[in-house]
């Protein structure tokens, strides 16, 4: 992430955007929820949409949040060794080489997460693979390590899992590209702990902060997220990022109303403190998702997000909300941080 001469904060709502909504489709969140403190960004900074997911590539936060930090990947980015990094877990060897590294998922037929089945499944994974080292990480996510991709058994006849229009699965995340360390102490993140954006932080070199309360799922602590990036910002820090992943995790439950609910309480117990402190301090304040996700297919979105950046030097521009049929026509940058 460049450096920049004015302290800035990144608000960074994981999953958040959807796909503009015509006259005979559902509303979006945004569209629902009318966020009073980020519609008095969008009045008075600069709106506009951020390409987050290059050109060829999956929409997620293992592509997203690398951009947002300041590296555009150009093929697979891996969540493997992402999620190894969030968790401490050491894949090299004492001779500096590694094995592949491949993050496995437990879900539904209809891709939700099934984290009540995952240590069910981390024994099967486990008997399956005896030459890979298998993890169980937090909820739906296991990590598997070895020379090879693992093979992924089935999950047939397991406890719990007995409706066979539901059967469950595993899904397999490719080994990839590994962000660089193109970050210092000089950018802070504040996110969950073992969380995506703490594992591509600490790739990326970057502080990580993680308030007590914060689990990135819907409930988690966003006011705890707001004072610890109040005391950075007032410690000086010259770039702050807030993650709160809650608003993708309850897209991936498939449900609109919890995504809503999410969404709100960012708006009211995050931007508003961060919008008055930023002003205090003359500080740029950006928010952008990471990437959408639709909630009620669960599927991300690769569309180029609506985002707002307001501060000192900020140009007024663009529509008075973030509401993607709003936004729809408004110009594409590569970066939050883009004034012009």
């Amino acid at each position: 992430m460049p450096v920049s001469a004015t302290p800035r904060v990144l608000v960074i709502p994981d999953g958040l955007a959807e796909r503009p909504s015509g006259n005979d489709d559902p509303p979006t969140t945004l569209d629902v929820i009318r966020p009073l403190a980020l519609d008095a960004l969008a009045r008075r900074g600069a709106v506009r949409r951020v390409a987050v997911t290059p050109d060829g590539l999956h929409a997620g936060s293992e592509t997203g949040l690398p951009v947002l930090f300041g590296w555009t990947p150009t093929a697979t980015v891996s969540r493997g060794r992402i999620e190894a990094a969030a968790h401490g877990i050491d894949i090299e060897h004492d001779d500096g080489t590694g094995d592949a590294v491949h993050r496995v998922d437990v879900r539904h037929a209809d891709g939700r997460p099934w984290p009540e089945l995952a240590a069910a499944a981390f024994d099967r994974l486990t008997a399956a693979n005896p030459a890979h080292a298998v993890h169980r990480l937090a909820g739906h996510r296991l990590l598997a390590i070895g020379a090879r991709e693992p093979t992924l058994p089935l999950l047939d006849g397991l406890e719990g899992a007995d409706d066979p229009g539901d059967p469950p699965c595993l899904k397999l995340w490719a080994d990839g590209e590994v962000p660089p360390p193109l970050l210092d102490d000089r950018t802070v993140v504040v996110c969950a702990p073992r969380s995506t954006a703490a594992g591509i932080a600490r790739l990326m070199g970057a502080e990580t902060v993680h308030p007590t309360g914060a689990t990135g799922r819907p409930g988690t602590d966003v006011a705890a997220k707001a004072r610890a990036a109040v005391a950075l910002m007032r410690d000086g820090t010259p770039t702050v990022v807030v993650h709160v992943g809650s608003p993708d995790e309850a897209a991936h439950d498939h449900d609109p109303q919890a995504k809503q609910l999410e969404a709100q309480r960012i708006d009211r117990d995050l931007l508003a403190p961060l919008a008055g402190v930023a002003m205090d301090l003359g500080s740029l304040l950006a928010v952008c998702p990471d990437h959408g996700t639709d909630p009620r297919t669960g599927r991300h979105v690769a569309d180029p997000v609506p985002a707002v950046l307001w501060g000192p030097g900020v140009p007024r521009r663009g529509p008075d909300s973030l509401r993607e049929r709003l936004v729809a026509r408004e110009p594409v940058v590569a970066t939050p941080w883009t004034i012009a």
